[in-house]
C-alpha cells in the first residue's frame, strides 16, 4: 500500500534548506563513510565461515541466551532456524552479537577452543572488522546501548534501495511541513521523531544483536507532522493499492491512523521481516504529539497563508487525474482509452503505459498481447523499468514469437541493465537457435562477456568471449538479418 500527499508542491519563496541539508547528508554519509561496509562485512564473515567457528559456538549461543534471560519465543525461534539450516542467517548473528563475544571471553575455560587457527587472535580481528563498518559501529543496538548512536542511526542506510526510498518519502512530505512549522522547528522534530522511533523499536526488540539504522522513524514522524499540520482538512492523496490506484481527498488526520494501523498490522503480520516496523510508529506517534502539542500551544507557529493556498495544476496533471479517478471509480475501460489519449498527447510515460498493462491483464485478455509487445519494444528505460519488462516477459505466452531476430537483438541488449543478466542470456540463447550467426550476435556476446566479467563471474565471463570469437569468424561473408 502507497498513500502519498499531492496536494501542496515546492514553494521557492520558502526554500526547504533543511530538507536539502538532510537529504545531502544521508546521501554523502551513505557514499563515504558507508563505502566499505559490505567489503569489511564480506571479509568478516568469509573468515569465520573458513575458520569453521559455527559449530563449535553455536551450543555455547543457546547458553548464553538462557542465562541472559531472553524471551523463549527468541530462544525457539533461533533453535527452528538452525533446525531448518539456515547456519548462515544464524553465523552473522553471532559474529555481530558483541555481548556474546564478552560472554565467550568469561567463559573462555567451559568449552574446547576450535583447533583451526588461532582462535582469540582470529576471533578478535572479526570482531574488530565487524565493528569497523559504520552500521555495527554507529548503528542502534538494542543491546549495547549507547545515547549517541540514536543520532547517528539516523543518518546510516542498509543499502542503496533503503537510503532511495528514503530520501524519497523525506522529500515529498519534508518540504511541505518545512514551509508550514519552520526550518528550526522542522530539523528539532526530526531528529526528535528519529529518537523516539529508535527508543521504541529498543524497548520491543531489548534481544535483539541487529543495529537499527536509517532514518525511516524520523521520515516517519515527518509523514504525521504532514497529516497534523494540514489536520481536519480535505487534501489530496495518490494511493496504489495492488492494481487499484488513484487519486482521493481526505481529512489528513484519518489517514494518518491508516498508517499506524497498516504498520501495526505488518508488524504482526510479518514476523521475519527486516523492516523496523516499531520505529516507523514510534515516529509517527512522536511526530503527530510534537506538531498538535505545537498546534495548541502556539497555532501562530503554523504559516496559515501557506497551508491554506490552493494549488493550480496544469493541464497533464489534470489529464493524470482523470486516469486516476477513472481508476477509483472501476472504470477501467474508460480509464485505458483515457491512457492512450494521454500518451498520444504529451511525453510517453512508463508507469502508465505498465498501469494499462496491468488493467487489461486483470480485466480484459483481448489487447494484452499487443499491450505486453508494445511495452518490450520500448527503448531508453531505465534498469528498474526493465525488471518490469523480465516480469511481462516471463509472464507473456508465445513472446518469442512476436519479435523479429533484430528486435529481440535490440531487446538483449537492453536487458543488460538487468542485475541478474538471467533475460540476456535466454534470448542470446533464442537467437543462436534461430540459427543467427552474425557479427551484431557476436557483439551481443561480447557485451555479456563484459557484463559478468564485472561480476567477477569468470566461468560465463570466458564462455561469452569464446562464444563471440567463434560466432564473429562465421559471420564473415553473410548476414541472418
Amino acid at each position: 500500500m502507497v498513500i502519498i500527499p499531492t496536494e501542496k508542491r515546492f514553494d521557492w519563496q520558502r526554500p526547504p534548506f533543511v530538507l536539502f541539508l538532510l537529504v545531502l547528508s544521508n546521501v554523502l554519509i551513505f557514499f563515504f563513510l558507508q563505502d566499505e561496509d559490505q567489503e569489511k562485512f564480506y571479509q568478516a564473515m568469509s573468515r569465520y565461515e573458513q575458520l569453521e567457528y559455527f559449530e563449535t559456538e553455536w551450543p555455547l549461543y543457546l547458553q548464553y541466551l538462557k542465562e541472559t534471560k531472553v524471551s523463549d519465543r527468541t530462544v525457539l525461534r533461533n533453535e527452528k532456524l538452525y533446525d531448518l539450516g539456515e547456519h548462515g542467517l544464524l553465523a552473522q548473528q553471532l559474529v555481530t552479537d558483541k555481548p556474546f563475544y564478552d560472554y565467550l571471553r568469561y567463559n573462555q575455560v567451559r568449552f574446547q577452543e576450535p583447533e583451526k587457527g588461532d582462535y582469540w587472535k582470529d576471533r578478535e580481528a572479526i570482531v574488530s572488522l565487524i565493528n569497523e563498518t559504520s552500521i555495527y559501529g554507529y548503528g542502534l543496538k538494542p543491546k549495547e546501548l549507547n545515547p549517541i548512536s540514536l543520532l547517528t542511526h539516523q543518518f546510516l542506510h542498509g543499502d542503496l534501495l533503503h537510503l532511495m526510498g528514503n530520501m524519497f518519502f523525506l522529500i515529498v512530505f519534508g518540504f511541505a511541513v518545512e514551509a508550514a512549522i519552520g526550518q528550526i522547528r522542522f530539523l528539532i522534530f526530526y531528529l526528535l521523531s528519529g529518537l523516539a522511533g529508535g527508543i521504541l523499536f529498543m524497548t520491543v526488540n531489548a534481544d535483539s544483536p541487529s543495529a537499527l539504522v536509517g532514518a525511516s522513524g524520523a521520515i516517519s514522524g515527518v509523514m504525521a507532522m504532514y497529516l497534523g499540520v494540514f489536520r481536519l482538512r480535505k487534501i489530496e492523496f495518490f494511493y496504489w493499492l495492488f492494481i487499484f490506484v488513484g487519486f482521493i481527498r481526505a481529512p489528513a488526520l484519518w489517514v494518518l491512523a491508516l498508517y499506524i494501523a497498516n504498520e501495526l498490522f505488518n508488524f504482526m503480520t510479518q514476523t521475519d521481516s527486516n523492516v523496523a516496523f516499531m520505529a516507523h510508529i514510534g515516529g509517527f506517534i512522536a511526530g503527530a504529539i510534537l506538531v498538535l502539542t505545537t498546534y495548541l500551544v502556539n497555532p501562530k507557529a503554523f504559516d496559515e497563508e501557506y497551508m491554506e493556498a490552493d494549488e493550480q495544476h496544469s493541464p497533464e496533471q489534470q489529464a493524470r487525474t482523470k486516469i486516476y479517478q477513472l481508476m477509483s471509480n472501476f472504470a477501467f475501460d474508460s480509464a485505458v482509452k483515457q491512457i492512450d489519449t494521454y500518451q498520444a498527447q504529451y511525453e510517453f510515460s512508463f508507469e502508465l503505459a505498465l498501469l494499462r498493462y496491468r488493467i487489461l491483464k486483470t480485466w480484459n485478455d483481448d489487447q494484452l498481447l499487443d499491450c505486453a509487445v508494445e511495452l518490450m519494444k520500448k527503448e531508453k528505460l531505465d534498469p528498474e523499468q526493465m525488471l518490469q519488462i523480465e516480469k511481462i516477459w516471463r509472464s507473456t505466452e508465445c513472446a518469442e514469437s512476436q519479435f523479429n531476430n533484430q528486435e529481440l537483438l535490440a531487446l538483449g541488449w537492453r536487458t543488460c541493465a538487468i542485475d541478474n543478466l538471467k533475460l540476456a542470456e535466454d534470448l542470446f540463447v533464442m537467437l543462436y537457435s534461430r540459427g543467427v550467426k552474425t557479427e551484431e550476435l557476436s557483439h551481443f556476446a561480447r557485451k555479456l562477456s563484459v557484463c559478468f566479467g564485472q561480476k567477477e563471474h569468470d566461468a560465463k565471463c570466458k564462455k561469452y568471449a569464446k562464444a563471440a570469437d567463434e560466432i564473429y569468424d562465421r559471420s564473415r561473408g553473410f548476414s541472418s538479418f
